[in-house]
């Protein structure tokens, strides 16, 4: 079985290419032979050939089939310009794919978000079957095309990494369809400790998507109401410049918080952050699944969620499997800032494993049983066996 999966970024530590490259070895393993297809920029590329992972860059960095930002001034001034050249580089990586698939002979290609069409084009040129690995809302993109007429298409078919995602493109009844849930870590990684640092931990780019400044917001509130705060850690990218990023350092600096807001950067170790955190913060305002949430339940870690799309997905399996609550669910930033006040004064009290212990214990029970890598390739492996009995 030979896939030709097009990737829409090149970033090793994003969460899609994360998830990529979990699987692949693993269906590798299963006799896959995959082909993978990148954007120039970006350092996937080196990362996928050490671990053997065949990969191919092509020769311009095609963009998200999307029309180009009209937010600033200089957007619309430039919006035509951006149009045309992003028109000119999807054509000519559409050839390029074109040219490479004929060579490859793949049985599927799959695209790993909803936000690059390239690959599609090049499967309708070859009517080969197409999957679409459906990740994100895309609530701040507008999508060149009628994307939700493409999932419906004969020999289309999508993946989506929630249930919420699947009803939300209006998919749920479609039996080309799958909930296929991202493979976070491997069994081996569970740990726990109860010997954990006082500080809360923020892990993700800091982007409005991801609800960095209403965290900051909820923060400087728990900060007036708190005799001895927890620092806050804020481990993620952050693109120098951007209006939002500045943004949260501003206001970080306004209300006197840079003695307890730390911003980290992209860090290697995120991993150790979550184990040794009092809790993980996940304040995103529409996250597709949430690796942060599944990956510091796998490391032990105490998670504080905004109750939405996918992480109330993930808290919402927890209670059908358990039976009770995995994690504390917020919907108000007043909710938030009481949740921070609880579980620093558990801290201080000394009763903080004896409180949230039993809660941890049963998100790592959940993520077991459903995030683990080797039942995300299992599954994404049947669904192409099933795909091809189909075509």
């Amino acid at each position: 079985m030979r896939i030709l999966l097009v990737l829409h970024f090149g970033i090793a530590n994003d969460g899609s290419a994360t998830a990529i490259q979990r699987f692949l070895p693993l269906l590798q393993a299963r006799g896959v032979e995959p082909l993978v297809i990148l954007p120039s920029q970006g350092n996937l590329h080196d990362v996928l050939v050490q671990q053997k992972i065949p990969a191919i860059s092509l020769k311009y960095n095609y963009r998200f089939s999307v029309y180009p930002p009209r937010v600033s001034r200089q957007d619309k001034m430039l919006f035509l310009y951006r149009l045309v050249g992003r028109w000119l580089v999807s054509t000519y990586s559409v050839i390029q794919l074109l040219g490479i698939a004929k060579r490859f002979r793949p049985d599927i290609i799959h695209t790993n978000s909803s936000v690059c069409a390239i690959g599609y084009q090049v499967s309708r040129l070859l009517r080969i079957p197409h999957v679409w690995h459906i990740r994100e809302y895309g609530l701040d993109y507008c999508y060149m095309g009628p994307q939700q007429l493409r999932y419906r298409k004969a020999r289309s078919y999508t993946i989506c990494i929630t249930k919420n995602l699947q009803q939300y493109n209006n998919l749920d009844t479609n039996p080309c369809s799958r909930v296929i849930y991202d493979g976070v870590l491997g069994v081996e990684n569970l740990y726990y400790t109860p010997q954990k640092q006082p500080y809360f931990l923020f892990a993700g780019r800091i982007e409005k998507i991801k609800g960095v400044f209403p965290l900051l917001s909820a923060y400087a509130q728990y900060h007036k109401n708190c005799v001895h705060p927890l620092p806050l850690y804020l481990a993620g990218q952050e693109i120098a410049g951007r209006d939002y990023v500045i943004k949260c350092h501003r206001f970080v600096t306004e209300n006197e918080l840079t003695h307890c807001v730390h911003f980290l950067g992209a860090r290697a170790d995120i991993l150790a952050l979550y184990q040794n955190a009092t809790a993980l913060i996940v304040p995103s305002l529409s996250e597709g699944f949430g690796f942060i949430t599944a990956e510091a339940m796998f490391s032990g870690c105490l998670v504080v969620g905004h109750d939405a799309a996918g992480t109330k997905e993930q808290f919402d399996n927890g209670v059908a499997l358990t039976g009770e609550e995995i994690a504390l669910r917020y919907t108000q930033q007043e909710q938030l800032v009481q949740h921070l006040l609880d579980m620093t004064d558990a801290v201080e009290r000394g009763t903080f494993i004896e409180h949230y212990e039993p809660m941890i214990l049963r998100a790592q029970q959940v993520v077991q049983q459903l995030y683990t890598s080797e039942r995300n390739a299992e599954q994404i492996y049947q669904f192409y066996q099933d795909i091809l009995l189909l075509s």
